[in-house]
């Protein structure tokens, strides 16, 4: 009996087991479906419209010097004075005084020398005298004929002429070593160096410092080959140089006054822009800084205007090719465009998009054509409501 069970127990279990897989097979819930959600991305949005717009041409640049000198007195001697302001970063006047020379030696010699002017004019004279007696002794005489020159004491006179016109010339020279004792300053300006002090002595052609004038400074600065080609040479466009000095932006207008040529290694242009007056603290109020040489500053060049032309920003520009338009079916359209100028912030597109197109300002990765997109804030947005760039 026993043996039986063991053999039918677990055939009745195998045999219910199927049995109620069967049932519940048999009576299974229908699965729920959903229908699908509609899914879009958010995105900003503009109205592109047609404008001219005026290329602005960047580069960067050291201040320097229009007018700059360095001062080399024309005789030696003991510098006794120095001018107050012949300190580095000094201003001085035109006329000034920056250095003089002992001048006691030179003194010395101008009296010799109009002494040697004053002999010299003697000599002449009594030559002169001379050669009138010879002459007026000759027709007293009765001779006929010319008299020789020898005769009249034309060589003695010449040479006395000579005589006197030399130490004229020794005078002149002797008066205007006089005067090169004191270094007058050209223009109004600023000390850029100093190496000489009261006591020390100094020699022709040594130069004791260095001087800029105070009028204009330049600026040279480096242009691409791209930037040259919407560069109006001819037109002396407006520059706007600026610089953070401490924690003010300052900012200075200058003006295009020349082109100089390509740089062999960059194969860039260099062009110069000046700023007259750039130490008038009265022209920007108390805050105004000079516009100092060696200093570096940003330039921003009026260019050339492209008509009709879209703006549109920099970061809406995707591979410098192409741009993200939302159609009237509130879907993405990836258009090509040619860009006519761009810079870090802004692009001018001159064909490729229409008037009215929605530019899609929002940066997206990877999108394709056909993506369906919202405008944020707008949960059935319409075109024709987005406002144009101005």
């Amino acid at each position: 009996m026993k043996r039986l069970l063991s053999i039918v127990l677990p055939i009745l279990v195998i045999v219910a087991a199927l049995a109620a897989a069967k049932l519940i097979k048999a009576n299974k819930p229908e699965p729920f479906s959903r229908p699908p959600t509609k899914t879009s991305l958010l995105v900003d949005v503009v109205e592109l419209q047609p404008s001219d717009y005026p290329v602005i041409i960047r580069s960067q640049g050291t201040v320097q010097p229009t007018i700059s000198n360095t001062l080399v007195p024309e005789v030696a001697g003991s510098v006794v004075a120095v001018g107050p302001s012949f300190v580095v970063g000094g201003q001085f006047n035109k006329g000034d005084v920056l250095i003089e020379i002992d001048r006691r030696d030179y003194d010395i010699a101008l009296t010799q020398a109009k002494a040697n002017l004053a002999q010299a004019d003697a000599q002449l004279e009594e030559q002169s005298a001379l050669a009138a007696r010879a002459a007026a002794d000759w027709q007293s005489l009765g001779r006929r004929g010319t008299p020789s020159a020898l005769t009249l004491r034309e060589p003695q006179l010449a040479a006395s002429k000579a005589n006197r016109d030399a130490a004229k010339a020794q005078v002149q020279k002797a008066d205007l070593d006089l005067q090169r004792t004191r270094l007058v300053a050209p223009y109004s300006g600023i000390v850029s160096s100093r190496s000489v002090d009261p006591g020390q002595f100094v020699s022709r052609g040594n130069p004791v410092g260095q001087i800029h004038a105070l009028e204009s400074v330049d600026v040279r600065l480096p242009l691409s080959s791209r930037q040259i080609a919407y560069l109006d040479t001819q037109s002396g466009a407006e520059v706007e140089l600026s610089a953070t000095i401490g924690v003010v932006q300052q900012a200075w207008i200058g003006q295009l006054i020349r082109v100089e040529g390509v740089d062999a290694a960059t194969q860039q242009l260099n062009v110069i822009a000046q700023v007259a007056n750039p130490y008038d603290l009265g022209a920007g109020g108390d805050s105004f800084q000079p516009l100092r040489v060696g200093q570096y500053v940003s330039a921003r060049v009026a260019g050339q205007v492209l008509p009709d032309v879209f703006v549109i920003p920099r970061a809406a520009l995707r591979e410098e090719r192409e741009v993200l338009i939302m159609n009237s079916d509130n879907r993405i359209e990836r258009r090509a465009v040619t860009v006519a100028w761009s810079d870090d912030e802004e692009a001018a597109i001159s064909a490729g998009l229409e008037q009215g197109d929605m530019l899609v300002t929002t940066p997206l990765s990877t999108v394709s054509d056909g993506t369906p997109v919202e405008v944020v804030g707008e949960s059935n947005p319409k075109p024709e409501q987005k406002q144009g760039l101005n």
